[in-house]
């Protein structure tokens, strides 16, 4: 006689009780409040300039009231020092555009004007920045931080290129005017991002700053 076996009930076993999300503390809390007012306010100077980025507007976009903006920020001052500080950022961090160096000289020039491009010079913040640059001149205090900034980076740059371009070292007459040449080019082709450029104008332009930079490299 054959025994019919019922498979046995499979017991569901106890889901496993989830833990909350841990709260923020507040430190945090004040961190995301005062990062989203500094992304307002580079909204705003992005699409409207220095002079019509007012506090109401920034706080506004960043969805707080005013009194929280000015708790965090006392005064429309202290928030253009924290937006200097931002937007020079990028522009002191001298590893961010370097390509590797057993590239042959071509491939590395192409990699370095497409780092810096995608990283500095075509983004959003960095026409945000000119707009701060050019409304902060009647301010002297801000103009100097800015100035004093960018007296630090430059130098650093412009011998990171000749270091990351020893071709350009040995076959320039003026290296160093070369490598200031080459970042005023890509300051100079951001700066048209106010205006409506085509993709492909701006990518043309770059091409040409490759093959500018391959042609100073080799031995006449």
């Amino acid at each position: 006689m054959l025994t019919t076996v019922r498979p046995m009930s499979t017991v569901p076993k106890p889901e496993k009780p989830r833990r909350a999300p841990a709260r923020r503390t507040q430190e945090e809390r004040s961190d995301n409040t005062r990062r989203r007012i500094v992304q307002s306010a580079m909204r705003l100077l992005h699409k409207k300039g220095f002079k019509a980025t007012n506090l109401q507007e920034i706080a506004r976009g960043a969805r707080v009231t005013l009194g929280a903006l000015q708790h965090h920020f006392a005064n429309r001052q202290v928030l253009m020092e924290r937006l200097i500080d931002e937007v020079m950022a990028p522009l002191s961090d001298d590893g961010v555009v370097w390509p590797p160096d057993g590239l042959p000289l071509e491939e590395r020039a192409r990699e370095f004007v497409r780092l810096a491009w995608q990283t500095i010079y075509g983004v959003p913040s960095y026409i945000a920045a000119w707009s701060l640059f050019f409304g902060c001149k009647a301010s002297p205090e801000l103009f100097a931080r800015i100035d004093a900034t960018r007296a630090r980076s430059d130098p650093v740059f412009f011998s990171r290129f000749i270091s990351c371009f020893p071709e350009i070292e040995a076959n320039h007459q003026h290296p160093e005017q070369f490598a200031g040449f080459v970042f005023a080019s890509l300051r100079g082709m951001s700066i048209f991002g106010l205006f409506d450029v085509a993709q492909a104008e701006t990518e043309g332009q770059l091409e040409v700053l490759v093959q500018v930079i391959v042609q100073a490299g080799k031995a006449k």
